[in-house]
């Protein structure tokens, strides 16, 4: 929404009418939308390396998890109501990516938090994460 009223404003300043000082509007409007977009999706990929997750369209920023700082992985059913509503978010359960409500990837690191990431097939990812723990420590 907030890109929208961006380029509504800058299309009224172009036309003619708003002043071209009406045009500075547009700037927070745009920059509200690029951080909206670049937090709108999330990619988790489980690799021999760990787990990474990357935010937004392009993948960036991303986190990640070699498999010696993975002590863990199991799946979890998370509610947003749960870990304080939707997007990253910090509580009682440890850190929360929460974009889909219901199965999340939760992995244990070595330092005893825990990371949950709501995602399709999460049973397959921490399966995965575990296998590949075992396997390093044998």
């Amino acid at each position: 929404m907030a890109g929208v009223v961006a380029v509504a404003v800058v299309v009224a300043a172009l036309g003619g009418l708003m002043g071209a000082e009406a045009a500075l509007l547009a700037g927070p409007f745009a920059l509200a939308s690029v951080s909206v977009s670049g937090f709108s999706s999330v990619q988790a990929r489980v690799s021999e390396n760990g787990l990474e997750v990357a935010f937004g369209p392009l993948g960036w920023p991303a986190r990640r998890w070699a498999t010696d700082h993975i002590a863990s992985a199991r799946v979890e059913t998370r509610t947003p109501a749960q870990v304080g509503g939707w997007g990253y978010r910090l509580s009682g359960l440890g850190t929360t990516v929460m974009l889909l409500s219901g199965e999340c990837l939760v992995i244990r690191t070595s330092a005893g938090k825990d990371f949950a990431v709501s995602v399709d097939d999460a049973e397959r990812g921490a399966a995965l994460l575990n296998a590949l723990t075992a396997q390093r420590s044998s």
